[in-house]
């Protein structure tokens, strides 16, 4: 008689997970967009055990390999075993319920651990956990008064100090302490070890304090739309940058807001009421329909289109990364399109950012190059200097007057996410 109750169902989260982990596996596909999905699953739990398998992957599958696992067990399904493992040794330590399937794998607890410590793990230094207050609802002294009162350490640098030393002082920050970012206001830096704090903090579920990486905050830096502006975001959800741009407009003008995603637009909509965004015009539509009709006056504008992600940092990934040309063409033929459109469409326009949390130059030095050359009346501006040449990386410089002109954002280098920017300017007919 088998010691293991067949009976027994395997919890409806495992199952949900190991079902997105086997589409992923199979069809390459993206597992943030099948996470979205899963629209009554328990998100956190889901993303925090494939985040797991994707940091792990390689010593996962080899100690299910080297344990025999799946040999000895050829009726346990692969994704459910890479999910249960996951959780087992990398997640909380142990699996909930006694279906057959848990049993089996808290069986081979000691086995795989065993097998994993002899596996040469890849470990890489977090970086830091960024934090921006919402100037909508939570006034910056304000916001440092909160953080003092709750015992954290505000480490104060000087003003003029050098972009390499405020680097080495990020690093050396104590896990007490925070310091205030060099290049955007409002925008609080602590030690990788406060995340999990801050991940559930009620500030940030009331949307006073914003998680949102540094690189991703320089779009709006670098628009640096006036109160009373007209802004175009074309491509807005989820809203971090919408957001953005509306404390630094300190809620005063008019943000369009572009979506073509029913559920992405939803979230768009949620959050902006939530942060308190007075100014956001939310609209669900294709951003190459979009023109002066619908958003009249515009003199700022946001592109900030679909693109690889192969530099966000939090992104689980469950394949090697392999630069997949077809799938590169494809998407800057989008960029090209959506950009010129912001090009050619407003005839009030002044200023455009172009942004991707891509680090390939077809997304990002090609599509400025082809642009300016579809749209003459434009020219590029010096993002290093807009930041007061407190920068180290900028383009490419094979390509002449373009790249010494973008800016990058280098995740072990500048400690945040992988970004691209360019910043446009409409030229003068004087």
């Amino acid at each position: 008689m088998s010691k293991f109750n067949h009976s027994v169902k395997v919890p409806t989260q495992y199952k949900v997970t190991a079902k997105i982990l086997r589409t992923a596996l199979e069809r390459q596909q993206s597992i943030k967009s099948l996470i979205f999905e899963e629209k009554h699953a328990r998100i956190g739990s889901l993303h925090a055990v494939l985040k797991h398998y994707s940091t792990n992957r390689g010593a996962i599958d080899n100690a299910i390999e080297e344990t025999g696992l799946l040999k000895e067990n050829p009726k346990l399904d692969p994704a459910l075993a890479k999910v249960l493992v996951s959780e087992l040794i990398f997640g909380r330590g142990l699996l909930n319920g006694e279906s057959r399937p848990v049993q089996t794998v808290r069986s081979y607890k000691e086995r795989l651990q065993q097998a994993i410590s002899g596996t040469e793990l890849q470990k890489k230094e977090p970086n830091p956990r960024y934090v921006r207050i919402n100037t909508n609802l939570f006034s910056i002294a304000d916001a440092l008064e909160y953080l003092a009162r709750n015992e954290w350490r505000r480490r104060e640098l000087n003003a003029d100090i050098s972009y390499n030393d405020f680097l080495a002082a990020i690093r050396t920050l104590e896990e007490d302490e925070f310091t205030m970012d060099l290049h955007v206001e409002g925008v609080l830096i602590f030690h990788p070890k406060s995340s999990h704090y801050w991940a559930c903090h009620n500030l940030v579920v009331t949307k006073m304090f914003i998680l949102q990486n540094k690189a991703t905050c320089l779009a709006a830096e670098l628009l640096a739309p006036p109160s009373g502006a007209t802004v175009l975001d074309m491509c807005a959800a989820p809203g971090m940058k919408t957001l953005h741009i509306c404390n630094v407009m300190k809620n005063q003008g008019r943000i369009y807001a572009v979506e073509q995603s029913r559920d992405r637009f939803n979230a768009l909509c949620n959050i902006t009421e939530l942060a308190g965004c007075q100014i956001v015009n939310p609209i669900l539509a294709d951003a190459l329909t979009i023109g002066p009709e619908q958003c009249p006056d515009v003199e700022y504008v946001l592109v900030d289109p679909s693109c690889s992600g192969n530099g966000m940092q939090n992104r689980i990934s469950v394949c090697d990364e392999v630069k997949d040309d077809k799938r590169l063409s494809k998407l800057a033929g989008l960029q090209i399109k959506i950009l010129s459109h912001a090009m050619s469409a407003f005839p009030n326009v002044k200023r455009i950012v172009y942004c991707t949390c891509s680090l390939w130059k077809e997304e990002n030095e090609q599509v400025v190059q082809r642009c300016l050359n579809l749209n003459p009346s434009f020219k590029l501006l010096n993002c290093k200097k807009a930041l007061r040449n407190k920068w180290n990386n900028v383009g490419d410089k094979a390509y002449p007057k373009i790249g010494k002109n973008c800016l990058y954002c280098l995740p072990d280098q500048d400690l945040t996410d992988g970004i691209f920017l360019a910043m446009f300017e409409k030229i003068s007919a004087d």
